[in-house]
């Protein structure tokens, strides 16, 4: 009987062992960055760097090639370690900016096509190289793949970058009324931080929005519902939370070839902090605290309407409501955005200050 049980016993723990060692066999890619080679030998070809975990250390090493096309990196990489690399756990692509200014889709088409790779896979651009990033020993983290995966989180629930994934990306990409965009991280001497939004025209990243920016951008789109502003000039800081907001786009078709926008924000909240000269218990005076902050929004809005019609690129989807007003062949001959600078753009901003509390 003892040997029955015996026998049972051994047959239990085998599979688990041949488990145990084909899990320790395996090395899963948690972060993986491309950057484009414009010097030497490899100029043109694709710097291929990886972050994988070491349990022993709870640290992780990072492993380089250099390859020809994103497609073929994994029989590059596989060569350099002992372990069975696993795409099927990649929670983030980061993108130097020299590879994102020549042109995205064929990577990230290469994710979106492969059938272990989730939709959701994080995409970031590095304002530094990739390389570099993952490479650093940071005193103050033990796994830099675990810190970029909080910071886009977080940064994106505060509203200061676009949490965007590979299939967000690629959808917007194919809309022809609509250019992506993408967070933008950089390497400081703090750490690993983020540092504003990366506009596309197409798959090719033309120019960036500043941090500051970024919650103005996000008031246009839709996607910034409640928060904190921050509006100052020399003279005075405001720190507005405002707890509703309402946006609209009105498009009107003019005579002339010229399209109307008026964009329209409402929004109601209270004060955090004023520094500054004016009487916020005076109602006159509130009134002109709102004023000021109106016209500072505007003039953000402005600014970011330019530069898109500098580079010539929707990254707002203002062409989806262009096109809602159009049949098929007069949308496709505007050659959308392309000819965004026909665009009259009015912002319009309408602030209510609904409490000042104790914050002179």
């Amino acid at each position: 009987m003892s040997r029955i049980l015996l026998i049972i016993l051994i047959l239990l723990v085998l599979p688990g062992c041949r488990d145990q060692k084909i899990v320790e066999e395996l090395g899963f890619i948690h972060t993986i960055g491309y950057e484009l080679i414009e010097e030497g030998e490899n100029s043109g070809k694709l710097e291929v760097t990886i972050s994988l975990p070491v349990a022993e250390t709870l640290k992780q090493k990072t492993i380089t090639t250099v390859v020809e096309t994103p497609k073929e990196s994994p029989i590059f990489l596989n060569k350099k370690t002992a372990k069975n690399l696993v795409s099927g756990q990649v929670r983030s692509i980061l993108i130097g900016e020299k590879l994102a200014e020549k042109g995205v889709w064929d990577l990230i088409d290469t994710f979106y096509r492969d059938p272990v790779s989730r939709p959701t896979v994080k995409l970031s651009i590095v304002k530094s190289n990739p390389k570099q990033l993952l490479s650093k020993d940071y005193s103050e983290y033990q796994m830099v793949d675990i810190v970029i995966e909080n910071i886009l989180k977080k940064e994106a629930r505060l509203n200061t970058i676009p949490e965007m994934d590979i299939h967000k990306f690629a959808k917007d990409y194919l809309d022809d009324a609509i250019d992506p965009i993408a967070p933008i991280i950089l390497q400081s001497e703090d750490g690993i931080m983020s540092d504003g939004i990366g506009l596309f025209s197409g798959d090719q990243l033309k120019t960036t929005i500043p941090a500051i920016q970024a919650r103005i951008f996000f008031l246009l789109t839709g996607e910034f519902k409640e928060g904190d502003l921050l509006i100052k000039n020399e003279e005075e800081k405001v720190l507005f939370s405002f707890i509703t907001n309402k946006r609209s786009i009105d498009v009107t078709l003019g005579d002339k070839e010229e399209i109307d926008v008026k964009l329209s924000i409402d929004f109601k909240g209270f004060l955090l902090e004023y520094q500054g000269n004016k009487d916020i218990t005076n109602e006159k005076e509130i009134e002109a605290l709102e004023n000021y902050i109106q016209e500072n929004i505007e003039n953000q809005i402005r600014d970011i309407l330019e530069t898109m019609k500098e580079h010539q690129i929707d990254n707002l989807g203002l062409g989806k409501y262009i096109k809602q007003k159009m049949d098929y062949q007069t949308w496709k001959n505007l050659d959308w955005p392309k000819t965004i600078d026909r665009l009259n753009v009015t912002p319009s901003v309408t602030v209510k200050i609904i409490d000042t509390g104790m914050v002179k």
